[in-house]
């Protein structure tokens, strides 16, 4: 791989976009509306961190399996 840049494709960043407004969401709703124990928002908080971190890992693989010779 000679340019070992992070990217993604432009769908991939709508994809990104789209998780976080998710995410952000689902923590708005359990903030507001739940009566959770901190334990609970900060599972959802490093469940999160590592499914965006999957998520992102998969979107550029396979945007980077494109540029294979």
């Amino acid at each position: 791989m000679d340019n070992p840049k992070q990217q993604v494709s432009t769908r991939g960043i709508r994809i990104l976009g789209l998780f976080v407004i998710v995410y952000l969401l689902i923590g708005s709703y359990m903030y507001f509306y739940l009566e959770l124990p901190d334990l609970a928002y900060a599972a959802y908080g490093i469940l999160s961190w590592v499914g965006g971190m999957l998520l992102f890992y998969r979107l550029h693989t396979s945007y980077m399996a494109n540029f294979d010779p």
